[in-house]
C-alpha cells in the first residue's frame, strides 16, 4: 500500500565528511541511535525548479522543493507513488513539460532518528557515489521553524565531531557535479 503525499518544511543542515568520518559514524551511530531506515536511493532531479524523481527497492516518489537552495528550510511535497510505471510517465511528462533532467545520482543512506532538548531529529549518513560523503540533520515542520532548529541542527552535528557545510559552498559543489557529469 502506498502512504499518502505530504507536504511539510523541511529544515535541515548538512556535513561534508571524509570518508574516515563517514566509517566511523556508520560503525557508531546504529549503537547510540535508533535506525529508521537503510536504503540506495537514485535521484534525478529536473529543472527548472527543484523536481526530482526518487525510487528505490522500497519506494517511487515524486518531490517538489521550494525556496532557495542556500537556506537551511524549504517547503517540500512528496507524493508516493505505485509503481516503477507511474514514475516513468512522471518522467516523460517533465519531459514533454520540457523540465531538463541534471545527471542523476545513487545515494547509499542510513537513517537514525535522535532526541534533543525533547524533539526528534532524523539524522541521515550518506555516501552519494562519484560526489561526496554526508551526514544531514533534519526536521519535518508544519510552518518555517528554522529559527527554533538552526542551533538545535547545529549541535547535533557538533555532537557527532563534525562541522556543518555553508549552503552555498554545497550549492556550489552541486554545480560542478553536474557540469562534470552532464553527459553521463
Amino acid at each position: 500500500m502506498t502512504s499518502k503525499p505530504s507536504s511539510s518544511f523541511e529544515i535541515e543542515l548538512k556535513a561534508l565528511l571524509t570518508k574516515d568520518q563517514y566509517e566511523r559514524l556508520r560503525r557508531e551511530l546504529p549503537h547510540t541511535m535508533r535506525v529508521v531506515d537503510e536504503d540506495v536511493v537514485h535521484t534525478i532531479r529536473y529543472r527548472p525548479g527543484n523536481v526530482r524523481l526518487r525510487f528505490s527497492g522500497k519506494m517511487q516518489e515524486f518531490v517538489t522543493k521550494s525556496g532557495d537552495p542556500t537556506k537551511i528550510c524549504s517547503k517540500e511535497i512528496v507524493i508516493p507513488l505505485e509503481s516503477r510505471e507511474q514514475l516513468d510517465a512522471f518522467a516523460e511528462s517533465l519531459a514533454v513539460l520540457n523540465f531538463k533532467p541534471d545527471p542523476s545520482w545513487i545515494t547509499h543512506k542510513q537513517e537514525f532518528e535522535t532526541q534533543h532538548k525533547g524533539r526528534i531529529y532524523l539524522i541521515s549518513l550518506q555516501h552519494i557515489e562519484k560526489f561526496a560523503y554526508i551526514l544531514e540533520v533534519e526536521i519535518m515542520c508544519d510552518t518555517d521553524e528554522s529559527d527554533k532548529h538552526e542551533l538545535a541542527l547545529r549541535s547535533i552535528i557538533k555532537s557527532l565531531v563534525c562541522e556543518p557545510i555553508d549552503p552555498r559552498d554545497f550549492s556550489d559543489r552541486i554545480k560542478q557535479y553536474i557540469k562534470e557529469n552532464k553527459d553521463t
